[in-house]
């Protein structure tokens, strides 16, 4: 069985890019082996990252990543995560002030996450369950600080967005073909053990920026940004004309 986990994060990745990017750091960890062993990164993580990117390479992995309409779940999930990270921050940015004058009921503690949400949907969604209740209570409060409008009422809005957008994301991987599953779980662990590395290198070379610097995912980064601007120039798909009598 699949690990979704993995399919979950590999799934929107680009595969192009994750293989050059995959390519890009089995170089430097096969140059900087001996000290990134001493950090938890050994030999067999390389092999392991090598073995992954063959497996991946070639028309069928391409053409399997190519064949679900996935990705276009994936980019309605990452909107959705992404208003609902837009009003924490503005609810972060607001709270200070609001909190000054001690209201009764709550404090900074109950906005508090307690863990790092990242992109993470069920993080989020959790943490937005957790925090209503004061927001509720400083609703009247917090509305100068969003054009007027009712805290609570947008809570719930973003909150249902994102719910919504996991329940599609989820049906529409369970809907996948066998072959496309395995190629965004080969994705997701490639992707698993470039963060991994990534991670060691920190810790091997701390105190040398130049060395540290190269751990990273700059290629990666660059094109996930070149599909997002793909996916926004594209023209939008025909309307099929509704048949006549």
């Amino acid at each position: 069985m699949a690990d979704l986990r993995l399919v979950n994060k590999g799934q929107g990745e680009p595969l192009g890019g994750l293989l050059q990017q995959g390519r890009v750091s089995v170089a430097v960890a096969t140059e900087y082996a001996t000290p990134l062993d001493d950090a938890g990164w050994p030999a067999e993580n390389t092999a392991l990252m090598t073995a992954t990117i063959g497996e991946l390479e070639g028309d069928a992995a391409q053409k399997a990543d190519d064949r679900s309409g996935a990705r276009q779940a994936t980019t309605g999930e990452h909107a959705a995560i992404g208003e609902a990270k837009t009003f924490l921050r503005k609810l972060r940015n607001a709270l200070p002030a609001v909190l000054r004058s001690k209201p009764a009921g709550v404090d900074a503690s109950s906005f508090h996450a307690g863990v790092r949400l990242a992109r993470s949907t069920p993080k989020i969604s959790a943490h937005l369950l957790k925090i209503r209740p004061g927001v509720a209570k400083l609703d009247e409060t917090l509305k100068p600080y969003f054009k007027k409008q009712s805290v609570l009422a947008l809570l719930d809005q973003v909150k249902a967005a994102l719910d919504n957008a996991d329940v599609t994301q989820e049906s529409t991987l369970s809907a996948l073909p066998t072959q496309t599953v395995a190629v965004y779980e080969k994705k997701g662990k490639l992707l698993e053990l470039i963060e991994d590395l990534n991670r060691a290198g920190q810790n091997a070379f701390d105190g040398n920026a130049a060395v540290r610097a190269r751990f990273n995912k700059d290629v990666l980064l660059r094109a996930r940004k070149q599909q997002a601007e793909a996916k926004a120039e594209a023209p939008a798909a025909p309307v099929e004309p509704a048949p006549v009598g």
